[in-house]
């Protein structure tokens, strides 16, 4: 399967994470408020240098594509998102992980950049299934998946291991082929509100 180095927008561009983007993230990275109900530690720069290291090293292996969304208005970086657990047999993968600037919460950057990632999936790269995963916690993101039309599909129990060694339930959502141009609509029009 092959990925764009750019998936360009009406309002940011996604842009494939490479080396040059480093000191860019590092000052959005370091808001320990992203990393409140996702699965890493970011809160210095050695984690943080660590962290990127790892996303260009499982970039270039090809387990997963890691986009840098930039803002076309401001041209600054406010965070990344892109694909994992990419499986091209079943023509499927998952978005994910998706971390973004508090700056940006609640504006339609989240939403544009996930328009243009499933508008690539559904009608380029000729994906089946579109998986979302995110803690059971995380209400944020559960209402920000499901107003871009995701389905809940259930809950995994104690499915990841978090840092102090408890456990954290995931819940999953997906879009497939045939919900797409419903939800191409339903996105076209959040975006342009």
């Amino acid at each position: 399967m092959r990925f764009e180095e750019l998936l360009p927008g009406h309002n940011i561009d996604l842009e494939r994470l490479t080396n040059d983007h480093i000191s860019e993230l590092e000052s959005v990275a370091l808001d320990e408020r992203i990393w409140q109900n996702l699965p890493y530690n970011i809160k210095d720069k050695h984690s943080y240098d660590i962290f990127i290291k790892d996303r260009l090293q499982q970039n270039l292996s090809g387990q997963t594509v890691t986009y840098v969304v930039r803002n076309k208005s401001n041209k600054q970086v406010c965070g990344c998102t892109g694909f994992i657990n990419i499986d091209p047999v079943n023509h499927q993968l998952e978005i994910g992980p998706t971390w973004l600037s508090p700056i940006v919460w609640g504006t339609k950057i989240n939403i544009e950049s996930k328009y243009l990632l499933l508008t690539f999936c559904f009608e380029k790269a000729n994906i089946m299934r579109v998986e979302f995963r995110t803690r059971e916690t995380n209400v944020r993101s559960q209402k920000a998946i499901e107003k871009i039309g995701g389905i809940k599909e259930g809950l995994l129990r104690c499915h990841r291991k978090n840092d102090d060694g408890t456990f954290r339930n995931t819940i999953v959502y997906s879009i497939i082929k045939p919900e797409w141009p419903t939800t191409k609509e339903l996105l076209e029009a959040l975006i342009s509100k």
